[in-house]
């Protein structure tokens, strides 16, 4: 089974959580995001250098 880790608190998001997946706006990678990070809107940074709210 596919794990899933928050691309904020890099924690494994369980599946059975609330998470978006979207794609980075630079590079088309794949980028989640748990609830807890999208509701208080840590910052994410993908592996191109591209930081977002």
């Amino acid at each position: 089974m596919e794990k899933i880790q928050c691309s904020s608190c890099k924690q494994e998001i369980p599946l059975i959580d609330t998470y978006i997946k979207f794609t980075c706006p630079e590079c088309d990678n794949m980028l989640y995001r748990c609830e807890k990070c999208r509701t208080f809107g840590h910052a994410y940074k993908c592996e191109c250098g591209f930081e977002g709210p």
